[in-house]
């Protein structure tokens, strides 16, 4: 399969994660097979347009490891060189880019909350609803249409973390979200990324809460670094909606404290607490890595290319 990705125009918006996690994934998992255009030029190492400051969450996980650029001629693409065009999130920062491709499908990475063309009303709140209702792949999805398909963020395999918990000495990380830990609390206290990890593999445990929306990389950075997710209100999320980890949800700080202390006891992992992480762990190398949501979204794509040549085969 060859797949030409639609990139964000705009410098100033290059650091969505949805197009970041499937970039990065799509060609380690396609190699020279997959061209994304305009060039993410922050996912090689090249911050000269957009300083890596300035992105979301200071470009930690997803533009510290550059990737191996393809061998493909961007400035010779030819669209009928590719079976597959998908666009990425430029349609969320009002880009509008004109493809013509017998075989477009989208992605859309908006959060719950924001400005969008379509909005909807789910569950007596007010949200940004589908953007395309056919052939998409929809992060924070909680509608049902049969050309839509949920996918989340994702992490590079690379990034997740041998275990150790004998370097572990404090019960959560430092920069849980205040909604998680409830107290006030900066969500971003580290300016290098070594730092924010090593947090997170000395704490046992990552709190974590909605925010923007379900999705978040932080989810993922918490698993990989070794803590076992802990997520407030876990239970009310869609099931359409990522992550669909194993985790415990808690709704109060006395609900939060008594499942960490029954888990960790005189700082020493209980049985649980193992059985857990595990469970948390393997679940992110099968489902939570850039290469396996890429990989989710070419298996869908397989499949809908093998349907509709079987149908145009019944057809004729």
């Amino acid at each position: 399969m060859r797949l030409l990705f639609i990139t964000t125009i705009n410098p100033e918006k290059q650091g969505d994660y949805l197009e970041l996690s499937l970039i990065y994934g799509l060609r380690k998992v396609l190699g020279n097979s997959f061209v994304e255009y305009p060039k993410k030029k922050i996912l090689y190492g090249d911050f000269s347009e957009s300083p890596i400051e300035s992105l979301h969450g200071k470009g930690f996980t997803l533009c510290t490891t550059p990737i191996e650029d393809t061998i493909y001629d961007r400035n010779k693409i030819k669209l009928s060189d590719f079976d597959i065009v998908l666009m990425g999130s430029g349609h969320i920062y009002k880009e509008n880019v004109e493809i013509n491709h017998a075989n477009i499908w989208y992605t859309d990475g908006n959060d719950l909350y924001g400005d969008a063309k379509r909005i909807i009303n789910y569950n007596g709140e007010t949200i940004v609803g589908c953007q395309f209702l056919e052939k998409c792949f929809k992060r924070e999805l909680v509608e049902d249409f049969p050309g839509v398909y949920s996918t989340g963020f994702g992490i590079p395999k690379c990034k997740i973390q041998p275990l150790n918990l004998n370097i572990k000495n404090k019960l959560f990380q430092s920069t849980a979200p205040s909604d998680a830990c409830f107290f006030e609390n900066s969500s971003y206290k580290f300016n290098n990324e070594i730092d924010y990890y090593k947090d997170m593999q000395q704490s046992w445990f990552g709190l974590s809460c909605k925010k923007g929306g379900w999705d978040c990389l932080r989810h993922y950075e918490i698993i990989a670094n070794c803590s076992v997710l802990l997520f407030k209100d876990f239970n009310k999320k869609p099931p359409t909606c990522e992550p669909n980890c194993p985790t415990i949800s808690y709704s109060n700080e006395k609900e939060l404290y008594s499942i960490m202390n029954s888990l960790v006891i005189d700082n020493k992992p209980t049985k649980e607490y193992v059985k857990l992480l595990n469970k948390q762990r393997e679940w992110l190398f099968k489902h939570g890595t850039c290469e396996s949501r890429a990989i989710n979204i070419l298996n869908i794509l397989e499949v809908f290319d093998s349907v509709s040549h079987k149908d145009k085969y019944i057809n004729n």
